[in-house]
């Protein structure tokens, strides 16, 4: 038994098929000054056949969110950052187009794995599987095709989003990776795919040979690997009981989020990607409780325009009308690194740092840039502005000012835009949760940021794995946190939402809308399992249970009691959404090769 990470859910059982992934060295290979011109149009044409290739596979796959992710793919090979220095490299220092194209996908790739951030550290990945179609281009070569049996078990260091993208069309009912994370783009594929996929298991290829009987468990994260007869009959059957319950959902996921009193919990989608856009209309959300604009910065020698502001705003509304789009300005520093603002390579802790809102304020023209395109946008639909990181008033109040400044000088340019946006904030930090009651004076709605309020209220680094044990969601500090965020809201007539990982676990549903919250914001596929619970509840169950773990004296009496109560509420829909494991995650996990 081995452990990773479910990175697309669902249970997979059959034969693995292992996949032994092409390494390339590149020797420093030097031309002659009168090849240079020659090796650039090599360069050229070969980015050039790597399109078409992709174009291929893509054109194979049915309309949706994986075939926006090839097209993703295929811009990067239009980046600047990739082939100007390419070729500057070529025609500086007399190089071989294969020599440059290696050392200029290190050099992106090195920098994206630095970040703390997840999904940067996952395009670093996107950038090693892109070069390495090219570099199979430019020796001539073709990237062949993965084809495994029908009913196969994938077993691979890592995928590209291509080479996922063959696997659906080979029909596998599993993939497991020893690379990769929830936010890589062949995670996002298998998801779309819905394919089971379980990622991060680092020693998977150790313990797996081909045609191996395996058993991918990608609700919670485990593998199994040569299953004796009574465990295989058991996940038959788990495999089953899933899939009927998946059915269900889906028939029930255009359903709204009202509880069997009338309570409506809205249920909202966070998105960063232009293939979680479909995804999270697929799933049934009234709209994006949190749309993450720092991505548009990303990797890139010039901040995004207002006019690219504006149109990506724009594109996303109408999307998503006639639903409401909340739109965070740019969350820029320690974890998301950006060749556009240094502060965070000159800091000894960047998290606590120059960041977010506080970068914002620095970067003054970049921020009111940001500003003005999503004004702009607002004419084309209810669209939203968020805050991240606010810390108090003072803060926001110089934030706003900021707000003012751009809505004038629209105004006085006359150029069309929404002068009454509704403007809100993120509930980060804990001095923010303390003084959330003079803060909702200032501000239309508020959005609680559980990932980085546990982090700062426990002083938890959350991607340090030797603490993470730490991460106690229901902590009797971030319970009453949330309650005084929630209360303060109600108070003052604003809208309290909550758009961190808490919201997608159906372990904390109850609890959640017990303290008060009554919209949720997840990733677009937690959604129809947290509709369905909310559907099968009473407001008064869940504030019940939520008195209840306010009182309790520790986390662990805490998870104890919303564990009993879920799980004999909910049997299956914590078994999709991978909470039964509430309290065993508390602990550092042991995973044993012994079935045990």
């Amino acid at each position: 038994m081995l452990g990773g990470t479910a990175a697309s859910p669902g249970v997979g059982i059959g034969r693995a098929y292992v996949i032994d992934p092409r390494r390339f060295h590149v020797p420093r290979r030097e031309i002659a000054i009168s090849e240079v011109d020659s090796e650039v149009g090599r360069f050229v044409e070969g980015l050039g056949r790597t399109h078409d290739h992709l174009e291929a596979i893509k054109n194979r796959l049915p309309h949706g969110e994986h075939r926006q992710i090839l097209e993703a793919q295929q811009m990067m090979l239009r980046d600047p950052d990739l082939t100007t220095r390419v070729e500057e490299l070529i025609r500086g220092e007399h190089v071989s187009a294969e020599w440059a194209v290696d050392r200029v996908a290190t050099e992106i790739r090195e920098t994206l794995e630095r970040a703390d951030d997840g999904y940067f550290r996952e395009r670093g990945s996107d950038i090693a599987f892109l070069a390495e179609r090219v570099l199979l281009q430019l020796s001539g070569e073709e990237a062949g095709e993965i084809l495994p049996p029908p009913g196969s078990i994938v077993i691979a260091r890592d995928l590209s989003p291509a080479d996922t993208a063959e696997l659906a069309r080979a029909q596998v009912v599993g993939i497991v990776t020893a690379g990769g994370g929830q936010t890589s783009h062949s995670a996002i594929m298998a998801r779309s795919l819905e394919i089971p996929a379980v990622v991060g298991v680092e020693d998977i290829l150790s313990h797996v040979q081909s045609d191996d009987m395996v058993i991918v468990d990608a609700i919670e994260g485990v593998v199994i690997v040569r299953p004796d007869a009574a465990e295989l009959e058991r996940w038959q059957n788990v495999r089953t009981r899933y899939e009927v319950f998946e059915d269900r959902l889906q028939r029930e996921h255009g359903l709204p989020g009202i509880a069997r009193d009338g309570t409506h919990i809205v249920l909202r989608a966070n998105v960063a990607l232009e293939a979680e856009v479909a995804s999270a209309r697929f799933h049934g959300a009234e709209g994006v409780g949190l749309y993450r604009t720092e991505y548009a910065y990303m990797d890139r020698d010039t901040a995004p325009t207002e006019e690219e502001h504006y149109r990506n705003a724009k594109h996303v509304l109408h999307r998503f009308a006639p639903h409401p789009v909340v739109f965070r300005t740019f969350d820029l520093g320690s974890d998301k690194p950006t060749r556009l603002v240094r502060y965070a390579e000159r800091e000894h802790n960047p998290a606590m740092g120059i960041r977010a809102l506080r970068l914002a304020l620095r970067e003054r023209d970049m921020f009111l840039c940001q500003l003005r395109g999503l004004l702009r946008a607002a004419v084309h639909g209810p669209l939203r502005i968020m805050l991240p990181l606010v810390s108090g008033v003072s803060e926001l109040r110089e934030a706003l000012a900021v707000i003012n400044q751009a809505r004038a000088a629209l105004a006085e340019e006359r150029v069309a835009h929404d002068s009454e946006v509704p403007v809100g904030i993120m509930i980060e930090m804990p001095s923010a949760a303390l003084v959330a009651d003079s803060l909702a004076k200032y501000v239309d709605f508020m959005s609680i940021g559980t990932n980085d309020l546990i982090q700062y209220t426990l002083a938890i680094d959350r991607t340090n794995d030797e603490v993470g044990y730490l991460y106690r969601p229901l902590h009797p500090a971030i319970l009453r946190l949330v309650h005084r965020v929630s209360a303060a809201g109600k108070a003052a007539g604003v809208s309290v939402s909550l758009c961190g990982e808490m919201a997608a676990d159906p372990r904390y549903t109850w609890v959640l809308v017990g303290l008060g919250v009554r919209e949720l914001s997840m990733h677009p596929s937690a959604i129809p399992v947290i509709k369905s619970i909310i559907r099968g509840s009473t407001l008064s169950e869940m504030e019940a249970l939520a008195r209840e773990v306010l009182d309790a004296e520790d986390a662990d009496e805490a998870e104890r009691r919303v564990l009993e109560i879920m799980e004999s509420k909910f049997p299956e829909h914590l078994l999709h959404g991978g909470g039964q494991r509430l309290v065993a995650e508390t602990r550092p996990r042991r995973v044993r090769e012994d079935g045990g």
